[in-house]
């Protein structure tokens, strides 16, 4: 049986706190694709991640609008292939869902995918109201939540 279901992690993400952890280790059958999703990431955040495998894996990180309905014209957050370990940083532009893609559609055996995600950065603060009409109110120190789950 996969390991891919052992992972239901939690990921606070505090005005207050300087960096917060999160780390899966997932298998990937033959031909498949796993899909972690990242919820309520607060908009300004820069987020790094770190891809270790066995094998070649293709690695996505996109807005969940953007996978869920795809506009003409809409790309991934980052792209890339890994043939063992891949690291990157990326800016989430705005607060919403996200989902790290790993794709072994075109291996011929089952590979092991190990992600570490750290957030680094605290969000930006949010607009004055004068800046965007459709501002309700700031968002609280506490509030930005993000919750790491991995779909079968």
């Amino acid at each position: 049986m996969p390991r891919a279901l052992l992972a239901a992690l939690l990921l606070t993400i505090a005005v207050s706190a300087a960096a917060a952890d999160a780390a899966i280790s997932v298998e990937i059958a033959a031909g498949k694709a796993k899909n972690i999703r990242l919820r309520s990431l607060p908009g300004g955040a820069t987020m790094a991640v770190r891809i270790t495998t066995t094998r070649r894996v293709l690695v996505a990180l996109v807005a969940e609008r953007d996978l869920r309905t795809p506009q003409p014209g809409s790309l991934p957050l980052f792209r890339g292939v890994v043939e063992r370990r891949l690291a990157f940083r990326v800016t989430i532009p705005e607060s919403g869902n996200y989902f790290l893609v790993l794709s072994n559609r075109g291996g011929a055996e089952p590979l092991e995918v190990q992600a570490e995600i750290r957030a680094l950065t605290r969000p930006k603060p949010a607009p004055r109201p004068e800046e965007r009409a459709d501002l309700l109110r700031p968002a609280g120190k506490r509030e930005q939540i993000a919750q790491m789950v991995v779909d079968a």
